[in-house]
């Protein structure tokens, strides 16, 4: 809706900018963890910033089985890695080598949608998240990025499962599920 400043507003009007922040995303992924403790194991599918709370959970909680995430913008590196990039109001959070091996145990799937590359915010992102992926994986830990339109999938917005295609893309997630026996 930027064509529309009456719509654009109308759009952002629901987002306090002041729960986008490390502090605020550590305090829910910390209610997340007493959550699980009720709930049990589960896997965690997000969107958006839930992805780093998602991320920041696993540190934190043995009943994490799996997470995957869509257009997640936040990360968490081992401070060993020497990531240069200054911490925005979705991280990157640096933890120690300890921790980030929690990160390697499960299985995690990050997915993103179209016209990355014509976005100043969400294409670095892109990168920092392959970056996250090489050195989970480098680590022995099991963690992929799907490109929807690798896939075949396009035309998606943020919110996938908001956007026409929404089984398509559902059935990526299944069959991901399938794939890492996460399914009963």
């Amino acid at each position: 809706p930027t064509d529309d400043p009456a719509a654009l507003d109308q759009a952002v009007r629901a987002r306090y900018q002041e729960f986008d922040s490390v502090p605020s995303a550590q305090l829910e992924a910390a209610a997340a963890v007493v959550a699980l403790e009720k709930i049990g194991p589960s896997v965690l599918v997000t969107n958006s910033a839930g992805g780093f709370r998602a991320l920041l959970t696993a540190l934190k909680s043995d009943n994490i089985r799996g997470i995957v995430a869509y257009e997640n913008p936040g990360f968490v590196f081992p401070r060993s890695a020497n990531i240069d990039v200054p911490e925005g109001p979705f991280g990157p959070v640096y933890v120690s080598d300890e921790e980030f091996a929690r990160l390697t145990r499960i299985p995690m799937q990050f997915v993103w949608g179209d016209n990355l590359n014509r976005s100043a915010v969400w294409a670095p992102l892109v990168a920092l998240n392959r970056e996250f992926v090489k050195l989970v994986n480098m680590r022995g830990g099991k963690a992929e990025i799907v490109m929807l339109p690798d896939v075949g999938l396009r035309g998606n917005t943020h919110i996938p499962f908001a956007d026409l295609n929404n089984e398509e893309v559902a059935q990526q997630l299944f069959s991901w599920m399938e794939q890492h026996q996460l399914v009963k």
